[in-house]
């Protein structure tokens, strides 16, 4: 069930240009709007994404679907899309959230660490894991992340936003190239020293039946995506991807940056 925005807080820093906002479930959500510049598709591919991550126990962010009222947009004057040549409101309706993986909004939240403070991440090894899932969707932008305490007292923990350029963003289709989706720095893959490195999520994926893809593109409103069969074709895509996650995963590997550096 869509959960409905009842205030707005600010705008977002990027190039979808989402907006923060408190839901009526008393949590706050980045929203990312259909009219927004990049394509409406991008909050089917954060849907899409985002619930198979968290099917293979990745820290992606609660991703739901906000309804969000015209009246509210009226109220909020920064509630905008910034085009060339104009500026339009946001759109009402059925939106896609990113639930803020905070029980205290005032907690701070980084969107980068300096070395000495990104090694002593809590999960860092969530890196190998989220590698499997970018290349299995063709993420084509580099690995976006944000760092916090979910709690207070907590340690840092990463948490991995913005699948919205999964699946070639709008295009659909599969470009693959060994860098994409793979994070700007290395040292979160010195772990890696061989595919056992990449296990649970490895296995969970390759074995992940045919039926739990299909469920992650339940309920979606159908002005995310457009006709019923480009999505099907997009599940069916993924099903038959998943034989392909090991050579993908190679080619990182093998490529000139090589990141693995440990991986014997």
């Amino acid at each position: 069930m869509p959960v409905c925005a009842v205030e707005h807080v600010r705008p977002m820093k990027g190039g979808a240009q989402s907006q923060l906002m408190r839901a009526a479930d008393g949590h706050y959500y980045v929203v990312k709007f259909s009219n927004n510049p990049q394509h409406a598709r991008v909050l089917a591919n954060e849907l899409i994404a985002g619930r198979l991550a968290r099917r293979l126990g990745l820290p992606v962010p609660e991703p739901v679907i906000v309804d969000v009222p015209l009246a509210l947009i009226q109220a909020s004057p920064e509630m905008v899309i910034h085009l060339p040549g104009q500026k339009v409101r946001c759109a009402p309706g059925l939106q896609f959230g990113s639930r803020l993986p905070l029980d205290s909004r005032p907690l701070p939240i980084y969107d980068y660490l300096p070395e000495p403070a990104l090694a002593t991440v809590a999960n860092l090894a969530d890196f190998h894991g989220m590698l499997l899932l970018d290349k299995w969707t063709c993420n084509c932008n580099g690995r976006q992340v944000i760092f916090c305490q979910p709690g207070p007292e907590q340690a840092l923990r990463v948490f991995m936003i913005d699948q919205g350029f999964c699946f070639n963003a709008g295009e659909w289709n599969f470009p693959d190239s060994p860098l994409r989706g793979v994070y700007s720095r290395s040292l979160v893959y010195r772990g890696v020293t061989g595919w056992e490195s990449f296990e649970p999520w490895l296995s969970e994926l390759e074995n992940l039946a045919p039926e739990e893809i299909w469920k992650a593109g339940d309920g979606m409103p159908p002005s995310w995506y457009g006709r019923v069969e480009e999505l099907e074709r997009l599940l069916e895509a993924l099903i038959a991807r998943r034989r392909r996650v090991r050579e993908l995963v190679l080619a990182v590997k093998n490529s000139p940056r090589a990141p693995f550096e440990n991986w014997r």
